[in-house]
């Protein structure tokens, strides 16, 4: 039985961007009180995935992250901290 791909974001590292707001408009959203990351809907479906990949990828204080059944963390495959080189 797998689980679907999880978004997670650290509310406390995010600047407040947008860049997740621009990639995936049905997944996240901005806070009205100080810009910080919502994340509107935490499983990530089949559809979305590379769009989220790219969200995390872009996200420039690495607040979000997708969580997987085999990898998770900050940016784990997808993102600066998980790129060789970044």
């Amino acid at each position: 039985m797998s689980t679907a791909p999880r978004i997670v974001a650290d509310r406390a590292r995010c600047v407040g961007a947008g860049q997740c707001v621009l990639t995936a408009p049905e997944l996240f959203d901005q806070s009205e009180d100080d810009g910080t990351v919502v994340v509107l809907a935490e499983e990530v479906g089949a559809d979305d995935l590379d769009r989220v990949r790219e969200a995390v990828h872009i996200c420039p204080s690495g607040a979000l992250a997708l969580e997987t059944g085999e990898e998770t963390g900050p940016l784990s495959t997808t993102g600066r901290a998980g790129r060789p080189g970044a």
